[in-house]
C-alpha cells in the first residue's frame, strides 16, 4: 500500500481551471458556514454575521490561488512532473489545509477581539484537519487510480490502431530559424527523435551519421514547432517536448499520463493528457 506514495502524480499547474477551483471551493465553504455553522465561532449576535462567515471563504480562495497557480508559476522547477509523487501531491494538501486553517484561526480570534491563543489555534487546526486529512488521502489515492486506468486503457487503444510507421518514408528536410542572427540549421525528419525544450533553448535529440546525438540550439520549443510543416509526423506531446511518432515502438500509461518509447532510443519521452487527444488521433489516422 505504501508504494502508492512514491507512484508518479501529475504536479499543479498554473491553469484556468485551477483558479475556478479556488474560486469555487471558498465559496462552498462561505456557504456551507453560512448555512451550517458547524463550529462554535461566537457570532450569533453579531450584526455582521454574514459577512465574517463569508469572509472565511475569501481566505480559503486566496490560499488556493496562492497555491495552486501563483506558486506553481513562479517555481516550475519545485511543480514537475519529473520528480512530482503522490506523497508530494498528499503534503501539498495538508500544507494548504493548514495555511487555511492558520488564516482562519487567526481571522476567529480577531472578529472576536481575542488576543492570540495557543489553546485556541490548536482547537481551530485540529479541526480543520479532522475534516480534511483523510479525506485528502482518500481522494488523493483514488484520482491517482482513476488516471492511471484511464491513460493505461488509452496506451492500449493507440497500440491497437498504431501500424508499423519505423520504415523511412519520404525524405523531409526541415529548415529552422533559430533566436541567433542569421542562424539556421536542418535535420532529415527521419532521423529526428524528439526535441526537448530547455528554458529558451532546445536539445534536439537524434541519428547523426548512424550514431545517437543531442544538439543544443537557441530557441523556444514553441517557435521550432510553429516552423515544422503542418504534414510533419513531428507532433508537441508535452509542454516540454516535440516527438517524432514515426519513432514509437511502445505506448505505456500513468497517472500523468503516456509515456513513449522510441526506436534506438532509451530516454522515454511523456504525453500529458493535454495532447494524448491529438496523439490518439495521429495513430487512429494512420492505423
Amino acid at each position: 500500500m505504501l508504494r502508492i506514495l512514491t507512484q508518479k502524480y501529475p504536479a499543479p499547474r498554473p491553469v484556468l481551471r485551477n483558479l475556478i477551483t479556488a474560486v469555487l471551493f471558498g465559496l462552498f465553504i462561505a456557504l456551507f458556514l453560512l448555512f451550517f455553522e458547524p463550529f462554535d465561532l461566537n457570532l450569533s449576535n453579531n450584526e455582521d454575521k454574514v459577512f465574517q462567515l463569508l469572509f472565511f471563504g475569501c481566505i480559503t480562495t486566496f490560499v488556493l490561488v496562492l497555491f495552486l497557480y501563483i506558486f506553481p508559476l513562479l517555481l516550475p522547477k519545485v511543480f514537475s512532473d519529473q520528480t512530482w509523487e503522490v506523497k508530494h501531491q498528499m503534503l501539498f494538501y495538508l500544507v494548504i489545509l493548514f495555511v487555511i486553517a492558520t488564516f482562519n484561526g487567526l481571522y476567529t480570534n480577531y472578529i472576536n477581539s481575542l488576543p492570540f491563543s495557543w489553546y485556541n489555534y490548536g482547537w481551530i487546526i485540529s479541526r480543520t484537519f479532522i475534516l480534511g486529512a483523510i479525506p485528502i488521502a482518500f481522494i488523493t489515492v483514488l484520482d491517482y487510480k482513476q488516471k492511471v486506468i484511464f491513460n493505461a486503457k488509452q496506451a492500449s487503444i493507440m497500440l491497437k490502431d498504431k501500424k508499423e510507421l519505423l520504415k523511412d518514408s519520404k525524405e523531409i528536410t526541415h529548415q529552422i530559424s533559430t533566436d541567433l542572427k542569421d542562424e539556421t540549421f536542418s535535420f532529415n525528419e527521419n532521423d529526428f527523435n524528439y526535441a526537448m525544450a530547455v528554458g529558451n533553448y532546445i536539445d534536439l535529440c537524434g541519428i547523426n551519421e548512424n550514431t545517437l546525438k543531442k544538439v543544443t540550439y537557441r530557441i523556444t520549443l514553441s517557435s521550432f514547432e510553429m516552423q515544422l510543416a503542418e504534414t510533419s509526423h513531428l507532433i508537441r506531446c508535452h509542454r516540454s517536448y516535440v516527438v517524432n511518432l514515426k519513432k514509437v515502438v511502445s505506448i505505456s500509461g500513468n497517472a500523468q499520463g503516456l509515456k513513449l518509447e522510441l526506436k534506438n532510443q532509451s530516454e522515454i519521452v511523456p504525453v500529458s493528457r493535454q495532447y494524448i487527444p491529438i496523439v490518439k488521433h495521429f495513430f487512429l489516422k494512420n492505423r
